[in-house]
């Protein structure tokens, strides 16, 4: 439950969490040992980069999940499953992808309105109520006066959720602060208004994100890998991992098994369920989605094996979510005063 009298950033942060979903493609190499490959990052490049795949050797897939900061009002308990697919070639000339979607930002906008609407409603009908009277007493007064603030509060919280500031923390504001290296710069956002599914049916298992396909996905061609946790793989209660080996030749594409032409820029969505939970105890599933692309080389070139000696250079690429489990509370004077005339409503009746 939110605290309605606090700000109103104060209020939406109680009910999101920012989730990292890193992503790292290993290679077996000479020595037999699994490896992270290399990511080459570009600036017509919006997935973080480019992870470098050596044609014909076998891979493995490994996803960590974290929250970021305090962590809001989601514990990651473990990764329940891992899909790739939909591999999708284009020129490096179209226009780059990302993992971005703005469905769920437009549904919780909408549910945002409706309830804002809802509260706007029956404060409307307290004015009127109180604009009929010929007379008004010294509390009816000050009554008018502090509906009228609330219904301008109410009108500018509107606008800052519809048309939030930048860095403002609201859902789907715009972040312009520094981003780690091969993180995308772009923050989608999942939405569920969890209490509301309870209510309509409370057996059911809330999967948030299950139908928040990025751009151009289709679920039927989705490949679910087989997951596991090997030992060596730090797993706590801030962070959660996985493993799952991948075969890119059951994809069955010419794009995965062949070499990248120059000019090519071959794109893959993956699919990460995270089981979590709530602090009240209540377990759910979060669906991540991460779009990567690809380069399918032979042999190093010197110039790229010399630089991998001279550089760190970056193994993984990752993408931010705004987790939004519900609305938050709008007005305690709102609540406040419309129990007082459900009081006052209540006497006359029994009078």
């Amino acid at each position: 439950t939110t605290n309605a009298s606090a700000p109103l950033y104060d209020r939406w942060s109680e009910m999101m969490t920012r989730l990292q979903l890193w992503v790292e493609i290993l290679e077996i190499n000479d020595n037999g040992i699994y490896s992270a490959v290399e990511v080459q990052e570009r600036n017509d490049i919006k997935t973080g980069g480019i992870y470098q795949l050596r044609q014909g050797l076998s891979r493995r897939i490994l996803v960590r999940v974290l929250p970021v900061g305090a962590g809001g009002n989601i514990a990651c308990k473990s990764i329940g499953s891992i899909s790739i697919g939909n591999v999708h070639t284009q020129t490096r000339h179209q226009p780059a992808l990302d993992s971005y979607q703005n469905e769920d930002l437009l549904k919780l906008r909408c549910a945002w309105s409706e309830a804002l609407e809802s509260v706007q409603s029956r404060i409307g009908e307290q004015l009127h109520s109180l604009t009929e009277k010929e007379m008004l007493t010294e509390s009816e007064e000050e009554e008018r006066g502090k509906l009228l603030e609330e219904w301008i509060r109410l009108l500018r919280e509107r606008d800052a959720v519809l048309l939030p500031k930048e860095n403002s923390g609201v859902p789907g504001a715009r972040d312009t602060r520094p981003v780690p290296q091969g993180m995308e710069s772009r923050i989608p956002t999942l939405f569920a208004d969890v209490n509301d599914q309870l209510r309509q049916n409370p057996k059911h298992r809330i999967v948030i994100g299950e139908r928040s396909n990025v751009s151009g996905q289709d679920p039927n061609q989705m490949i679910k890998l087989t997951t596991y946790y090997p030992p060596q793989v730090k797993h706590d209660q801030h962070r959660v991992c996985a493993i799952s080996a991948w075969d890119s030749s059951t994809h069955e594409t010419e794009s995965l098994n062949c070499l990248t032409e120059p000019e090519q820029r071959v794109y893959l969505t993956l699919q990460v369920g995270v089981d979590v939970s709530l602090p009240y105890g209540m377990e759910l599933e979060v669906v991540l989605r991460k779009r990567v692309c690809v380069r399918v080389y032979k042999k190093k070139s010197l110039r790229d094996s010399m630089r991998g000696f001279m550089q760190d250079i970056p193994k993984r690429c990752g993408v931010m979510y705004e987790i939004v489990t519900g609305i938050p509370a709008f007005s305690n004077f709102y609540h406040e005063n419309l129990n007082k005339k459900n009081v006052d409503s209540d006497k006359k009746t029994l009078t």
